[in-house]
């Protein structure tokens, strides 16, 4: 059972730290953005692919859908 509860545990850290990973790369998503930075200068800096920047696109803009919301 201590097994067991040691990697609930592990788990929770590791998608605690996937979470603020994406929350990041949003947050200078939406900096770079708004700086005009050309798609291959974001690529390179988030160091992700160009079928993964337009996923970030679509969740940066739901989240800010969300935040006018509120």
């Amino acid at each position: 059972m201590c097994n067991y509860s040691q990697y609930l545990v592990e788990q929770g850290i590791k998608q605690g730290i996937e979470q603020g990973i994406e929350k990041e790369k949003l947050e200078l998503l939406e900096r770079m953005e708004a700086r005009h930075y050309s798609d291959v200068q974001i690529m390179d800096i988030l160091q992700v692919s160009a079928d993964c920047l337009k996923v970030l696109r679509i969740q940066l803009q739901k989240r800010l859908v969300a935040m006018a919301d509120d």
